[in-house]
């Protein structure tokens, strides 16, 4: 159908919508025409399955896309309200998926405006509610600040985006959810519940960044240790078609794996435990491509399938784009920003700017914007700028530019000049 265009400057949902109007304005896709529904779309784009969600509303809201109470998607058609109980209930469904689309729509907005949560939360009168939620976590090792009164909200099903350099605080973070650490201050809570009891009923997987296998042990033989140690939960099946699916040797000893293949082989047993929450610390860095398509692939299928909630740590931030709907950027044990990803990519933009003499001697164009980065490259500013692109570009097109463009922006750079952002507001 079509595929995500990670490089591209549009976040994935308005690719996702974009592609949709071409395929229906062009005829490709026929009115009353099934389409593949939200977990399906999913999977074959290996896109997040509430970006999906989101996008479809949006349609429906515009009136492309219609839903029945099988929750089958289909392309609207104007003849809806006149072909019986069938079109009738998919009509009430469409009316539904219309309003939901509005108030999706109005929360992007307000996201992309740059409103923090809590603010949204007052202006809709709706409370946000959490899967896993931390507070004011503190975590000290000796005299070092490890985490640092660091606040952190996850939704069931959501696929978050832990980015940051080394030493930031990622693993400590993924190792006080694993249960692996104590925090000095501050609460983990999930269902609302504090973790150490919520740990008696929700099954954590976790992968660390060293991997660690018991000395003369085959991939067969950890598969018994595992099999007895998730009895209701471990899927044998699965573990059948990983193993083929990745090309590993169940009969070779572990130990005799390169590192990437180590890394293959912790992923298939964490899946195959089938995990509530999925903590994986670095595993995709150091993947070769198929390899990670496949883990981003199962990691889909069970977000789809079962709302499944996964936190993906890493360092190389491109690693995170496309499989999270959120990404929360750590500095110093602090969050920097916690924000969907796609609001995050259409609220960062890079602009190219060149004005007169005259002009900026009568005016200064910056005045009024957030400006997280700039500099001077001969007549012409270089700027990265937060906000709407809409709004930008009014505020600049007032001050007449020569010559004024919005340029590609990659989510690395948007996290190192949210990072340079943070150390400068901190620094004032």
């Amino acid at each position: 159908m079509f595929q995500i265009d990670q490089k591209s400057r549009k976040s994935a949902h308005d690719q996702i919508v974009d592609n949709l109007i071409k395929l229906i304005d062009g005829g490709v896709l026929k009115p009353d025409e099934r389409i593949p529904t939200i977990n399906e779309m999913a999977k074959l784009l290996t896109a997040n399955p509430h970006t999906v969600s989101s996008a479809y509303f949006d349609l429906a809201q515009k009136r492309y896309l219609i839903a029945d109470r099988d929750h089958e998607w289909y392309v609207s058609s104007r003849n809806d309200n006149a072909k019986g109980s069938k079109s009738s209930s998919k009509s009430d469904r469409a009316d539904i998926a219309a309003l939901y689309g509005r108030v999706n729509a109005g929360l992007r907005e307000l996201q992309q405006r740059g409103e923090k949560s809590k603010d949204i939360e007052k202006l809709t009168g709706m409370t946000e509610s959490y899967f896993i939620k931390a507070e004011k976590l503190t975590k000290r090792f000796d005299n070092v600040t490890a985490l640092d009164e660091l606040d952190m909200s996850i939704k069931k099903g959501s696929v978050y985006g832990l980015a940051g350099a080394n030493g930031s605080g990622k693993t400590t973070i993924l190792k006080l959810l694993a249960g692996l650490l104590d925090q000095d201050d501050g609460e983990i809570r999930i269902y609302g519940i504090p973790l150490n009891e919520a740990m008696l009923g929700v099954t954590i997987g976790y992968i660390s960044d060293e991997q660690f296998f018991l000395p003369g042990y085959d991939l067969k033989a950890l598969r018994k240790l595992f099999r007895s140690k998730y009895k209701a939960s471990w899927n044998n099946e699965r573990y059948d078609k990983l193993i083929e699916l990745f090309g590993l040797d169940d009969e070779r000893k572990i130990s005799t794996f390169s590192q990437g293949m180590q890394k293959q082989a912790a992923f298939i047993f964490a899946i195959c435990s089938t995990p509530d929450v999925l903590l994986l610390d670095e595993t995709i860095d150091g993947l070769d491509a198929t390899a990670r398509k496949h883990v981003f692939g199962q990691i889909i299928e069970d977000v789809a399938d079962r709302q499944m909630t996964v936190i993906i740590a890493s360092h190389n931030i491109k690693e995170l784009d496309g499989i999270c709907d959120t990404i929360g950027i750590l500095n110093n044990g602090r969050m920097v920003t916690q924000q969907n990803l796609d609001a995050l990519k259409a609220n960062v933009h890079k602009l190219h700017c060149v004005f007169s003499r005259d002009a900026l001697a009568a005016n200064y164009p910056y005045d009024g914007l957030d400006v997280l980065h700039m500099e001077e490259l001969g007549n012409s500013d270089l700027l990265v700028v937060r906000g709407r692109e809409v709004d930008i570009s009014t505020h600049i097109k007032k001050f007449n530019p020569l010559l004024f463009e919005i340029m590609p922006i990659t989510l690395e750079e948007i996290f190192a000049y949210e990072k340079e952002g943070a150390s400068n507001e901190q620094s004032d």
